[in-house]
């Protein structure tokens, strides 16, 4: 006890020394000077001491009676204020979780600094309320207000609990819609890109940006209509920057709106921005499903440079196996069924297109003076479906082969050699119908 008197008393002589300072209002009215400066120096005291419990009534009756004193009773106030409300519970704990947002306003009123003291606000506001559900709504105006008014001058923080406060508030039953949370999303994500411009460290940035992602997530269920109604007529305007680009591919790829030509032109500029082999080929696979069959080419092409996983290289040759087939390029779709070969000796249904492109080729490679010569094409096809093991095919394309009649008209033996000729190129030996 007597060392707190005497701290008291040492604060109160400090004091003394500080009357004709800037920053202190002291009443004039001496008892209640004297009386300030004893109530100053207990809080503080109470407050190094952190006996919290006793530091409030002193501090108390600071500010109702000093108000204007200095900033310092509000600031030491909150810390006051915060630790009472983590160890109080009930209504007295939601008394003290108010207590602390309210001195904020207080310290505004009687000593302005607002833009300072309303970054501050939006910071503790959030650490008292979250949990707060009769708070959610006065919880988001605070944190809409903060970054409104602060931009990139807001604490890092803030733009995560802006985004959390309007998360919170709309999943108990705020008046915000998708769209309202997406341009929040937009309007966070933009003052993150501004203080890492400014030198705002990358790593905390992004540590921001990674929070922000999971409450939007856990906020809006992507709809295709948003992406091609919000999200694609900003990236038009804006000229298809590579930031709108990736938001869109980013959410299509959430929301499964991958058919969509805003989707596919957006991933176009993500893919020349940062190429890589599953964007590539999926831009492909679209482009290859709407017909584009020169495009689908170039992606899957571009696919291949990005990968050393054969079973992807195979699964890419089989698509441009089937590509070059409907363009009818018939040589090449065979060279790239045996690359898919090559890349994976499993991907057996290679052989099985090698058997379709010759059982359509009859019509274009038929001489029309030997059957036997000409039905040859099917028994190369039969070959092949034979290596990829499909009956089924195998028993088709054994229905076209040369009859017993045809052999022996045109001097044949089952088990000759023959020559098919056309694109194809191939030797069988002559089989017969059953």
């Amino acid at each position: 006890m007597k060392r707190i008197l005497l701290t008291l008393a040492l604060l109160i002589g400090l004091q003394a020394t500080m009357l004709g300072q800037d920053g202190w209002n002291w009443p004039e009215d001496p008892d209640m000077k004297s009386k300030a400066m004893e109530k100053n120096a207990l809080y503080s005291d109470m407050l190094t001491a952190e006996k919290y419990e006793a530091a409030k009534p002193p501090l108390d009756w600071l500010l109702k009676e000093t108000p204007d004193l200095n900033p310092s009773i509000y600031i030491q106030g909150v810390k006051v204020y915060e630790n009472l409300a983590e160890t109080t519970t009930g209504q007295a704990q939601k008394n003290m979780q108010d207590s602390v947002v309210l001195l904020y306003d207080l310290r505004m009123k009687y000593f302005n600094d607002v833009e300072n003291v309303t970054n501050r606000k939006a910071n503790d506001a959030y650490n008292v309320w979250k949990e707060r559900k009769d708070k959610y709504k006065e919880l988001y105006e605070i944190e809409k207000e903060a970054i409104e008014m602060l931009g990139a001058k807001s604490f890092s923080s803030n733009t995560i609990y802006y985004m959390d406060a309007a998360r919170r508030y709309k999943l108990t039953g705020g008046p915000l819609t998708d769209l309202d949370i997406i341009a929040i999303y937009d309007q966070v994500q933009d003052i993150l890109d501004e203080m890492q411009a400014s030198g705002e460290s990358a790593q905390k940035i992004q540590k921001a940006r990674d929070y922000i992602e999971k409450l939007f997530n856990a906020s809006v269920t992507i709809d295709c209509n948003v992406i091609d109604q919000q999200f694609y007529p900003k990236f038009i305007e804006d000229g298809k920057q590579l930031e709108d680009a990736e938001r869109i591919v980013k959410f299509a790829l959430a929301g499964g709106c991958t058919s969509s030509d805003s989707f596919i032109d957006a991933a176009k500029v993500v893919q020349k921005n940062t190429p890589e082999f599953g964007l590539s080929r999926l831009i492909a696979l679209k482009s290859k499903s709407n017909g584009n069959l020169d495009e689908a080419n170039k992606y899957f092409q571009e696919a291949l440079k990005y990968t050393e996983d054969n079973i992807k290289k195979a699964d890419v040759y089989i698509e441009l196996t089937d590509i070059a087939s409907k363009q009818g390029n018939k040589a090449q779709a065979r060279t790239y069924a045996y690359n898919a070969l090559d890349a994976d000796p499993s991907r057996k249904e290679a052989y099985t297109l090698i058997g379709d492109l010759y059982l359509k080729s009859y019509p274009d490679c038929k001489g029309g003076e030997d059957v036997v010569k000409d039905r040859a094409v099917y028994i190369a096809a039969y070959e092949m479906y034979q290596k990829g093991g499909d009956a089924n095919r195998m028993g088709v394309a054994k229905e076209q082969f040369p009859s017993n009649e045809d052999i022996f008209n045109y001097d044949y033996e089952v088990g000759d050699e023959v020559k098919v000729g056309c694109w194809i190129g191939e030797t069988v030996q002559v089989r017969i119908r059953d």
